[in-house]
């Protein structure tokens, strides 16, 4: 049967977050969870690895897991960098740089497309909550582009200046890439953050409207106490000729429903083109695992409803990973939806589709027998 690791996190979160398991109370042992969820001791394993990665468990060899007041996060977001999910009482962010010159290594000389020994100004920004460091940016601006100096008054985490800096100097940005992968730390980060959690890295490039690389930056961001948060407004519906269908923008072009949501449950869509690019491929890529995920979450479901010693936080269990799974396939299906070109009025199939009718109902005589299943 599929691992539950994930619904096993998911209740052990609950439970913790309705106050079953207090702050610094230790929880049963690992063997005891495991008699408790039916389950093996390697699969609650990996669940206390994704409460230990969030932060709210904390292992300790010998003495076992304890639960932990969650990390207090900082959001880097592409629509502006701030400070967030943090309580009032918190101490402040506090954010120091570095402005150097330094020569392009060959992994810089590639991200901002110059040669190996090229000058570029380095800004190195290091933000700091307490005592744990949260962030970690390195912006480079090459020599050639603007001459940039320091200091920075006023750093925010995640070097916005910079971009006014070019302004102020006659260099605009036109667009802007970020690449974001979760990856283990380096040696470096594992000591600057003191953690050895998966990082978040985002690799930014800018370029102005000859496009011309103006600006690159690479950025750590410690998994268990930060976040990045990308969105981007859907398209609205005018009035009369003048109206935006829902799945373009202003510029007509098409706009691709994502199949994952920002961190409070809003959509996210992807400004298409010809559904060729990086994106488009890695959210069909994404969207293909979504439906043969369900796939199998539904037979194992069938199979455990079918099971009479099956106990109730079992069936809870495979309830929530159900209803994760539909969620993302009612979304994959949203987007391919909206993706399919309109019926002509010619096409017969298609007569009685206008608004208020019922379309014809699809053959399922070959379907497979999960697709079967679903239309019945």
């Amino acid at each position: 049967m599929t691992a539950y690791y994930h619904s096993l996190a998911d209740d052990l979160r609950r439970r913790i977050e309705s106050g079953e398991y207090e702050v610094d109370e230790q929880l049963p042992s690992e063997a005891r969870l495991a008699i408790h969820y039916r389950v093996s001791v390697p699969t609650i394993r990996v669940a206390l690895d994704v409460l230990q990665a969030e932060g709210r468990v904390e292992k300790f060899h010998g003495r076992g897991n304890f639960v932990r007041r969650p990390r207090e996060r900082i959001v880097y977001g592409s629509a502006g960098h701030a400070v967030g999910r943090r309580p009032a009482e918190s101490p402040p962010l506090r954010v120091g740089v570095e402005v150097r010159t330094v020569s392009a290594t060959d992994d810089l000389s590639a991200l901002l497309q110059v040669h190996r020994g090229t000058l570029l100004t380095e800004f190195e920004y290091v933000s700091v909550l307490g005592t744990s460091v949260r962030g970690l940016a390195r912006l480079y601006v090459p020599r050639k582009v603007a001459k940039l100096k320091g200091p920075v008054a006023d750093p925010t985490p995640w070097g916005d200046e910079v971009r006014s800096l070019l302004a102020a100097a006659g260099v605009h940005v036109a667009s802007t890439v970020e690449r974001v992968a979760s990856r283990l730390p380096n040696l470096e980060e594992r000591k600057l953050f003191r953690s050895t959690a998966p990082v978040l890295s985002v690799e930014r490039t800018s370029t102005d409207f000859s496009g011309r690389i103006v600006e690159g930056a690479l950025l750590a961001l410690p998994g268990d106490r930060a976040e990045a948060v990308f969105s981007t407004p859907s398209a609205h519906r005018g009035h009369g000729e003048d109206r935006v269908p829902a799945n373009r923008n202003d510029e007509g072009s098409e706009l691709r429903l994502l199949p994952w949501a920002t961190p409070d449950d809003k959509p996210c869509f992807l400004s298409t083109g010809d559904g060729q690019g990086v994106m488009s491929r890695y959210a069909d890529r994404v969207e293909a695992s979504q439906v043969t995920f369900g796939a199998a979450i539904l037979d194992d479901a069938e199979r455990l409803i079918a099971d009479p010693e099956a106990s109730d936080i079992q069936l809870r269990i495979a309830l929530k990973e159900t209803a994760d799974s539909l969620s993302d396939v009612m979304r994959v299906a949203a987007s391919r939806g909206a993706r399919l070109p309109s019926p002509h009025p010619a096409d017969p199939e298609y007569e009685n589709t206008e608004p208020g009718r019922a379309a014809p109902t699809p053959d399922m005589t070959d379907a497979p027998p999960t697709l079967r299943r679903i239309e019945r």
